[in-house]
This record gives C-alpha cells, structure tokens and sequence, in this order.
C-alpha cells in the first residue's frame, strides 16, 4: 500500500508540474531547483536530476533557448558556468510549485488534522532514515517548495551525519525546501 501511494502521489504531482514546464521530462524540476538555489552548476543539477553530463547540458541549453534560464560565470569557480532563472523562469517556477500544493493538498483533503499530524511525524521520519547524502537530498528535494518547508528532515539528517554534510550554504538552501 505505501508503494502504490508514493506511485500515485509521484505520478501525480511529475504531472502536474511538467504540465507547467515548458518541455517534457525533467523540466520542472529543474527549474524547481533553480528557484531554491540560484547559481546551481550544472554539475549538480545533473546529479540531483540523475541525469549524464550531455543530458543535463541538452536539458540547461534548451532552458536557456526557452528563456527561462540564464548561464553566468561562477562567482566561485572559474570552470563552472552558473544558472540562474530569468524572470520568465521565475514566474514558471511559482507555477510549476503551486500546481504541485495543489496537487498535494488535493491528496491530504481526506485526513483529519490528527490524522496530518501523525503523516507529518511519520513522513518525517521515514525522510530521515532515506537520504545518505547531498546528491540524494538534492533529488529528493528537487521539486519542494522553499517556501513550505521551515524545519526539513532532510537537512537535518545531513546535519546529523547520515552522509555527507553539506556546506553552510546548502544546508541553509535545504532547510527551506518542503
């Protein structure tokens, strides 16, 4: 049972958010992912993505004919490129977020609000026992919505020592995802 409820609310809700995307695929959650952490090379939206390199870089110049993503020299590496969303990657990504809080609380309409707090509490708990790493948090994340998510399990397993512990700015970056 709790495999076919992930199936159905993953189903649903990659749906839902490639229907705002302005291709197939993974679209969304890139610019998902861009939204919460602007400057993101395409090395790590490839690993979060669990995409190969010629695929994240097919998958960021189509982002960028599409006009939703820019590329910037790296504050930080010289090697990297950074992506940032325009302002029409921006107001996709609003879109692509909340048609997915839509999708959920469509899914969460049906328990009591005991009943929410027992699935936030055992959610929770299942998110910290899951994620080993920063690759897995990123994917695991990389449709969440910043603005929902104020106390993420996620980072805080990394925190904890579950993998590998992401810098300061990451760490910050993943406790705003929902």
């Amino acid at each position: 049972m709790v495999g076919a409820l992930a199936l159905a609310l993953s189903d649903g809700v990659l749906q839902s958010t490639q229907n705002q995307a302005p291709e197939a695929g993974p679209a969304a959650a890139a610019i998902a992912l861009l939204g919460h952490e602007p400057g993101m090379t395409i090395e790590r939206l490839r690993r979060a993505l669990r995409l190969s390199h010629p695929g994240a870089v097919r998958l960021v110049d189509r982002l960028v004919a599409g006009g939703v993503v820019e590329r910037r020299p790296s504050a930080t590496d010289r090697r990297a490129v950074a992506l940032y969303l325009t302002a029409a990657g921006e107001t996709n990504c609003d879109a692509v977020l909340a048609v997915r809080q839509e999708h959920i609380a469509r899914a969460l309409a049906t328990l009591s609000p005991i009943e929410l707090e027992t699935l936030g509490l055992l959610t929770e708990k299942l998110l910290r026992g899951l994620v080993q790493d920063l690759d897995q948090a990123y994917s695991v994340c990389r449709l969440c919505d910043p603005g929902v998510c104020t106390n993420c399990p996620v980072a805080g397993a990394l925190e904890e020592g579950a993998g590998e512990c992401p810098t300061a700015e990451a760490r910050q970056d993943l406790s705003h995802k929902g």
